[in-house]
C-alpha cells in the first residue's frame, strides 16, 4: 500500500451516484475528484460491481487500458467489500490487480446458503472468489419464456453468458468450492420482504440488498462472508492509511451504501435515491441530501465535505 498518511478520505459509490443514468461521469464530478487528489485527500470508489464489471464500465466511457492512470481514484472497494484494490495504472494494464484484502465463503457456507435458497425456490448465482467473481454457476426455479417476459435474472445470465454454467448435477455446488457470494434476484413487489426473511435465517452471514442496476426495480439479495460490507472495507482501509473516522466523507444512493454512510462521519445521499431509503434517514442529522447523480451530486457532496 502507499506509504503516505492521508488526513482525509472521500468515498463514492458508482451506479446511481457517480455514474449518470447513461453510465457516464459528469465533467464537474470528474474535476472535483481530481481536485481532491491534488489536495492529498484519498479517493475511493466503493461499488457492488465485480472487478471485471468495474473494468468494463470504465472501458465503455473511454478509459481503456492505456488511460486508466487518468482515473481520479486511489483505491477500489469492489463486490460490496469482498475485495479491496490499490488502483495503479500498471496493475490494471497487466491485468494483475493488486488485491490488498479479500474475503470468501467456505465450501460448507456455500452449500448451506444454496440449500436454503433452494428451499425457497429462489433463482440464484454462485460467484467464484475475487478477482474472478464474474464467473458463476446458477440455478433457476422461475424461468420465464419470451423476450418480453425476461426477468432481471435472465438478463444478467445473458450478459455473462461467456462466463457461466448451470447447476446441472447433484454435486455441482460442492464441487464449485469457495465463493465470493451467492446472489438471488427477486422481483420488486416482494424483494424487501424476502431480504428481511433471508437476513433473519442467515444471520451468521452478511446479507446485503440493492436495487438492480439492470431494470432499476428488482431487489438483489447478496450473501457474503460476515466480514464483507462497504463499511467494514472502508473502516479497514482508513485504519491502514491513518485516516480518522471523523475525517471520512461518503456519498451513495442505495441500500447497499447504508452501512457505509452510517459509518462515515460526513454522509451524503443523492436526490435520486429510492424514496423508501430516504424515508429511513428522515430526521437523521448525520445525512445530507445532495443533487441527483445526473446533476453532479458527487461534486455537490465534495463541496460540502471540504467546508467541514
Amino acid at each position: 500500500m502507499k506509504n503516505q498518511n492521508y488526513k482525509k478520505m472521500f468515498i463514492t459509490d458508482l451506479d446511481g451516484t457517480l455514474f449518470t443514468d447513461n453510465k457516464q461521469i459528469s465533467q464537474l464530478d470528474f474535476d472535483s475528484l481530481e481536485m481532491l487528489g491534488k489536495m492529498g485527500i484519498v479517493r475511493v470508489f466503493a461499488t457492488g460491481r465485480s472487478l471485471y464489471s468495474f473494468q468494463k464500465a470504465f472501458e465503455q466511457i473511454g478509459f481503456d487500458k492505456n488511460s486508466y492512470d487518468k482515473l481520479p481514484v486511489d483505491y477500489l472497494v469492489f463486490s460490496t467489500g469482498a475485495g479491496i484494490m490499490e488502483l495503479t495504472r500498471e496493475d490494471i494494464i497487466n491485468l494483475e490487480p493488486k488485491i490488498i484484502k479479500k474475503h470468501s465463503l467456505t465450501t460448507d457456507d456455500v452449500i448451506h446458503i444454496a440449500d436454503y435458497f433452494n428451499s425457497l425456490k429462489l433463482d440464484y448465482m454462485i460467484h467464484r472468489p475475487v478477482p474472478d467473481s464474474h464467473y458463476f454457476i446458477y440455478k433457476e426455479h422461475n424461468r420465464k419464456e419470451g423476450k418480453s417476459l425476461k426477468s432481471d435474472f435472465n438478463l444478467r445470465v445473458e450478459i455473462y453468458q461467456d462466463f457461466i454454467k448451470k447447476i446441472d448435477y447433484a454435486g455441482s455446488v460442492r464441487d464449485f468450492g469457495e465463493a465470493t457470494e451467492l446472489l438471488s434476484i427477486v422481483p420488486a413487489q416482494y424483494g424487501h420482504k424476502t431480504a428481511d426473511m433471508i437476513e433473519q435465517a442467515l444471520s451468521k452471514f452478511s446479507v446485503v440488498r440493492a436495487t438492480s442496476p439492470l431494470d432499476g426495480s428488482s431487489v438483489w439479495i447478496e450473501v457474503f462472508n460476515k466480514m464483507v460490507s462497504k463499511s467494514q472495507a472502508i473502516s479497514w482501509l482508513a485504519g491502514e492509511l491513518g485516516v480518522k473516522q471523523q475525517d471520512v466523507g461518503a456519498v451513495g444512493n442505495d441500500y447497499n451504501d447504508l452501512d457505509m454512510l452510517k459509518w462515515a462521519s460526513h454522509s451524503f445521499i443523492v436526490k435520486n435515491a429510492p424514496k423508501s431509503l430516504k424515508e429511513k434517514l428522515t430526521g437523521n442529522k448525520q445525512f445530507q441530501e445532495v443533487k441527483a447523480n445526473n446533476k453532479s451530486g458527487v461534486a455537490d457532496a465534495i463541496n460540502i465535505f471540504l467546508k467541514h
